[in-house]
This record gives C-alpha cells, structure tokens and sequence, in this order.
C-alpha cells in the first residue's frame, strides 16, 4: 500500500481516501500496454495467445542454442 500511497495524488493523500478502483484501472493499463496482442511472422500474423506464445518460445529456444555443429 505505500507504494500506491506514493503513486497517489496529493488530494488523494489529504483525504486518505484508499481509492481502489482508480489504482485497480492504473495497473491494468499497465498490464494491457505491456501485452502482445499480434505478432507477424513472415506474411502471417499470430493472433491467438498459444500461437504467440509458442512463436517466441521458438524464437528463443533458436537464439540461445549453441550455433549448427558446435559442440
């Protein structure tokens, strides 16, 4: 709660007023602005979450295995 005490207004502060409804829309902002919602990959756009998620897993997994022969 102190965190959201120092994200507050000052009003907000001055009437103590817990005000959940207004940090509850702030963090949701948060989580929708820093979703995926669509990737491209190639001429094809993902949207559905499994695709998404399972093209970056992908995309991953190749990027951080060692290079063809190595090893």
């Amino acid at each position: 709660e102190a965190y959201w005490r120092l994200r507050g207004t000052q009003r907000w502060v001055l009437r103590g007023d817990a005000n959940t409804a207004y940090f509850q829309a702030i963090a949701n902002g948060w989580r929708r602005r820093n979703s995926i919602h669509c990737l491209w990959d190639g001429d094809s756009q993902l949207v559905r979450p499994s695709d998404i998620r399972t093209h970056v897993d992908g995309f991953y997994k190749a990027l951080f295995s060692p290079p063809f022969g190595v090893g």
